[in-house]
């Protein structure tokens, strides 16, 4: 008994009714050449015997093949074809059934068990420049009052200092109470001359140097990194309150 071609597509087509490679071998074996030992199935479909024994068993529960025997030797046989849509009934019948379970059983009893959405905090990351100009567009500029720790030496380093300006009149139209706490250097008193009268202004002492910007609005805390390109928004009334006490008390005290 010699291996026969079959077309690569019914070989896929069987697949994807959620056969293994070893099943459908074995099934098309069977169906090219009638009754056959394991030892022939495994000549005809080039599958070894352990391999097949596997398969026709799985075959058997799935009612693709059945067993026979001719005087003392074992022979297998395939069922009829139509039997595969038996088989797709089933297995629609059973992601019913698996549907059914995870929406009135599983999904309920899982959300339970976690702990409210309201309770933890959401934090989301952003890259690159148009990341960190997302979350000032759309989670800083949105609130009236705002509080920021850092320095344009390293802002300048992803942005203009024509899209500072630009900032700076976004502040003024949205009529944000802004609040900077910037390190104490030339272009950072150039920054804070131009945003007078729009943003109010304090400097660190001139030993404390910073890198990174700490930026609260409302009950978002915002940790930008220009060296990295990276923000972090951090969405939790508690955290923001809780630095935002640290940003005023240094404030008080400059």
């Amino acid at each position: 008994m010699r291996k026969k071609q079959t077309p690569q597509k019914l070989e896929v087509a069987l697949l994807q009714l959620k056969l293994t490679e070893k099943e459908v071998a074995a099934y098309l074996a069977l169906l090219e050449n009638g009754a056959s030992t394991v030892q022939d199935i495994s000549r005809a479909s080039g599958v070894n015997r352990v391999s097949i024994y596997a398969a026709l068993d799985k075959l058997k529960l799935k009612g693709l093949v059945a067993e026979s025997r001719k005087g003392k030797k074992k022979l297998f046989v395939a069922e009829d074809p139509q039997n595969l849509e038996k088989l797709v009934i089933e297995r629609q019948a059973e992601t019913k059934l698996e549907m059914q379970l995870l929406q009135n059983t599983i999904l309920p009893m899982l959300k339970m068990i976690d702990i409210s959405q309201e309770n933890k905090p959401q934090i989301k990351f952003f890259e690159g420049r148009e990341g960190i100009e997302q979350v000032f567009e759309q989670y800083i500029l949105k609130h009236h009052s705002v509080i920021n720790c850092g320095s344009y030496e390293t802002a300048t380093k992803v942005v203009s200092e024509r899209d500072e300006l630009a900032y700076f009149q976004e502040i003024k139209e949205r009529k944000i109470f802004y609040r900077m706490i910037l390190e104490d250097t030339p272009l950072n008193h150039k920054f804070a001359h131009v945003a007078k009268g729009i943003a109010h202004t304090k400097f660190l002492l001139p030993e404390i140097k910073i890198s990174a910007d700490v930026v609260i609005s409302g009950a978002v805390t915002a940790l930008i990194s220009y060296d990295r390109k990276t923000a972090t928004v951090i969405e939790d009334a508690s955290i923001a309150q809780a630095i935002k006490m640290y940003l005023d008390f240094m404030w008080d005290r400059l």
